[in-house]
């Protein structure tokens, strides 16, 4: 069965589901980029251990795909276990570092945010209470970068406080929900609502609700705007609107919602890299409607019909054709088998 949906994933088989193409590219790279020490490899030619960044995303992609299929479980599992090599317990409070086993410290504030969303959707998925701990313990460290400088808000780096970005606030505020709703401690309900309020009143255009890049310790903003800032903001808000009911919320998640679209969708593709469009995906589920939904599909029919190289694999980006054949990263091959994971088939539209 593996072999045959690999062979579906290089050739392109339009009959199958988003699921079955999810699946055929989370097994290629199970194939093709795991070590023999149950890491994964960065890239396809680059056989040291992955970045943190990109476990993150690949842990929600074997989460994904256990959800859809038992047979991952076994893999999830042992993959968390295998990350632990990442967790660093230096102080000043520990966490998981940029690579396994590093002499300096070199920690980020938004690589603990993702590892906590992941570990708490492995937790769920695996019916496994030591992956939530895992998730809390990376929390506290995801909070130990907040102090009072700008009035608030959580740093990017911790060897380098110059910035607060908005993709180190809006995955810490998601993930102080999603550890919540395991919990129910007060306190990350507070917090959850203090960074996102932090977030939106810095780093939010208020022309066109997105968010902005970052803001540095003088005060002066980088102004980019990544579909994935959006995207977690997105998603706190629809959380913090199911689990409060306050109706503003919902006004602000359904803003975030259509000006996303507006600004990262175009002629039926997303218009950003696909380690970043796949957040504004999964954050769509959050806020579900038919038409966003169909557009969701169009994009990712996209992205698996024009979006890989001659040899299978996905590009960089979720709206370009990529070189004909390029030195693969785990880390878009993983944000394009969750984004297909996560699209809704069209019988599942609403």
């Amino acid at each position: 069965m593996v072999c045959s949906l690999i062979a579906l994933a290089v050739l392109g088989g339009a009959g199958e589901t988003f699921a079955d193409r999810g699946l055929a590219t989370l097994a290629r790279v199970r194939k093709e980029f795991r070590l023999p020490n149950g890491l994964y490899a960065e890239a396809f030619h680059k056989r040291e251990p992955a970045f943190n960044w990109g476990v993150g995303v690949l842990i929600s992609a074997m989460a994904a795909a256990a959800a859809k299929d038992p047979a991952w479980r076994k893999e999830l599992r042992a993959y968390v276990e295998a990350t632990r090599v990442y967790w660093n317990p230096a102080g000043p409070v520990a966490g998981y570092d940029v690579l396994p086993m590093l002499k300096d410290v070199d920690r980020y504030y938004d690589d603990n945010a993702w590892m906590v969303l992941a570990l708490v959707e492995a937790s769920e998925v695996l019916a496994e209470p030591k992956f939530l701990t895992y998730a809390g313990e990376a929390l506290t460290y995801v909070l130990s970068g907040k102090d009072g400088k700008l009035g608030g808000g959580i740093y990017w780096r911790e060897s380098a406080k110059e910035s607060k970005n908005t993709c180190s606030n809006g995955p810490s505020a998601a993930a102080c929900l999603a550890v919540y709703e395991k919990t129910r401690d007060p306190k990350l309900l507070a917090e959850a609502k203090s960074l996102y309020a932090w977030t939106k009143r810095w780093l939010q255009d208020p022309a066109d609700s997105l968010f902005w890049d970052a803001m540095k310790l003088d005060g002066t903003i980088e102004w980019t705007k990544w579909s994935y800032n959006t995207a977690l903001m997105l998603r706190s808000a629809a959380t913090l609107a199911r689990l409060t009911g306050e109706e503003v919320y919902q006004q602000d998640a359904d803003a975030m919602a259509a000006a996303s679209e507006k600004r990262w969708l175009e002629d039926g593709r997303l218009k950003d890299e696909g380690k970043f469009a796949f957040l504004l995906l999964d954050s769509w589920n959050t806020v579900p409607g038919a038409a966003r939904q169909g557009r969701a599909r169009e994009a990712m029919r996209w992205v698996w019909e024009h979006g890989r190289d001659a040899d299978g694999w996905f590009g960089s980006r979720f709206d370009r054709v990529p070189a004909k054949r390029s030195d693969p990263s785990l880390i878009d091959q993983a944000a394009a088998a969750r984004a297909l994971l996560v699209t809704p088939e069209e019988k599942d539209g609403s």
